[in-house]
């Protein structure tokens, strides 16, 4: 049984990016929320009832960082403002997503064959970073397992040239659900690199 890898875009100089480095609280929210919906900048589009839910247990498992309900109120109300502005201020960024759904481990596997193939150097290496992260968020106020993993633009901007080398149809011929994801996987990381963003990893 696979895992899925989820990926969203954001912009290094949003100032949702500087709160998230700099806010513990902001930033866990950031990263339970991260599996939901179809993406963090979607998140208050789904249900109601389903936010509400999703808040609540949020507020109730994290109690000992808030402290009390009012302030966790003021910080997810801060998340929303930020959400908001940052959609505004950078269009489309709540559509850069992707998902290997249960694919990372083949796809994972066939990369790493390819570039050693090629005659990369630490193949399985640059392939791990490329799925989940060269660093992780806010690294000075969490720990690397309560945190987000991220791709920073250096990495972000090798990945897309990387991935400019590779026919997928070829790679994972056969292979329909690899070969799908590995499209919107590859094309988020084309438009991450056009925008100068970095990417946001999660594990669900």
């Amino acid at each position: 049984m696979g895992v899925s890898v989820l990926y969203r875009a954001i912009p290094p100089s949003s100032t949702l990016y500087a709160r998230l480095q700099g806010d513990k609280a902001l930033s866990i929210l950031v990263g339970y929320l991260f599996p939901y919906g179809c993406g963090i900048f979607r998140f208050f589009e789904i249900e109601p009832e389903e936010i509400n839910e999703i808040l609540e247990d949020f507020i109730e498992t994290h109690q000992e960082i808030f402290g009390s309900e009012l302030e966790a109120d003021r910080v997810i109300a801060q998340l929303r403002s930020e959400l908001r502005l940052t959609r505004q201020a950078y269009p489309g960024i709540e559509d850069r997503t992707a998902s290997l759904e249960k694919t990372s481990v083949e796809i994972e596997k066939r990369l790493s064959q390819e570039l050693s193939r090629r005659k990369f150097a630490n193949a399985d290496e640059i392939v791990e970073k490329l799925m989940f992260g060269d660093q992780t968020l806010a690294p000075t106020l969490l720990s690397a397992e309560e945190s987000l993993g991220l791709i920073s633009r250096e990495l972000v901007s090798e990945g897309a040239s990387i991935f400019r080398q590779f026919d997928p149809e070829t790679l994972f011929a056969r292979d329909e659900s690899c070969f799908d994801d590995f499209e919107r996987w590859k094309d988020l990381y084309f438009s991450a690199a056009e925008k100068n963003e970095e990417i946001l990893v999660g594990v669900a």
